[in-house]
């Protein structure tokens, strides 16, 4: 009895682990399209805007500042209630309007209407401080 009780406990714990892990992980991540053309008919369905964040995979900034601060739950929050984002990487440029959202810059933020694909701000190539990056995600979320 006392070894089954011990299996029944490291497996109830497991489970508890697992599910917990599986639902930060839900939860916890900014819902990023890859495909502008399906953000885009999302962001019309849903009537919410789009933030593009065009990125290079060679541009060590790019990464982090996709690791460091997109991972902060106040701008997830916001933007997967607010926004539709889209997360472009330049080396795959067929997968967005290159003639539209043209940067040197990397990264670039674009905010771009779901209505008309105008665009919503200037582009933001240098990243802000938290509280600055969501006064202007407030300020542009206008539907």
């Amino acid at each position: 009895m006392g070894i089954f009780y011990l299996m029944y406990k490291i497996i109830l714990i497991l489970i508890l682990l697992l599910s917990n892990l599986f639902s930060n992980n839900i939860q916890n991540n900014i819902s990023w399209y890859s495909s502008y053309d399906k953000a885009l008919e999302i962001a019309q369905k849903e009537k919410k805007n789009m933030m593009l964040f065009i990125a290079s995979s060679k541009d060590k900034n790019s990464n982090e500042i996709l690791r460091k601060h997109f991972q902060n739950q106040d701008y997830i929050n916001y933007l997967n209630t607010n926004f539709i984002s889209v997360l472009i990487t330049v080396e795959h440029k067929t997968s967005y309007p290159i003639e539209l959202f043209y940067t040197t810059n990397f990264p670039s933020i674009f905010f771009a209407s779901y209505k008309d694909e105008s665009f919503l701000t200037h582009p933001i190539y240098d990243f802000k401080s938290k509280e600055e990056f969501i006064d202007i995600l407030k300020s542009i979320n206008i539907k």
